[in-house]
């Protein structure tokens, strides 16, 4: 497996990848906006020349958001996701942000244990924060060296 930075060029693979696992992911808009702005850390994995996983996390001044991770359902629970968490959460690191939010659907159990695990602790709830009516749960990473 490799981890790469993604960049605007790779836009319709990161689509495709959405299209296939995760429809309420990113939009081709919200991407290049985010590759504009400046403050998108996009990382990609790949298996030969397949695209099997993306993260993407917005850098704001004193904190960043993780804003989706989507791993090819052939390639999951192989460790992709857990690598590209840990490359991301290094790339905050060297921004200078010690401190990492994401939200999570409540009822996705496989990727609550595993940010759990990785040391993300639920701060919040968010009501009904989804389209069909399911709860987010905010979840908060501090770093350190």
């Amino acid at each position: 497996m490799n981890i790469f930075l993604l960049s605007e060029k790779d836009i319709p693979n990161i689509l495709a990848l959405y299209k296939k696992d995760f429809p309420d992911g990113w939009t081709e808009n919200m991407l290049r906006s985010g590759f504009n702005g400046g403050r998108l850390i996009a990382l990609g994995a790949k298996n030969g020349n397949n695209l099997i996983g993306v993260i993407t996390a917005s850098v704001g001044l004193d904190d960043a958001d993780i804003e989706g991770v989507v791993i090819d359902s052939a390639f999951r629970k192989n460790g992709v996701a857990t690598a590209l968490i840990e490359e991301v959460e290094k790339q905050i690191f060297n921004n200078g942000v010690n401190k990492i939010l994401l939200e999570v659907r409540e009822g996705n159990i496989p990727a609550r244990s595993l940010y759990e695990k990785l040391g993300f602790k639920t701060i919040s709830v968010r009501k009904k924060y989804y389209a069909d009516g399911e709860n987010a749960l905010v979840m908060l990473k501090e770093l350190s060296e």
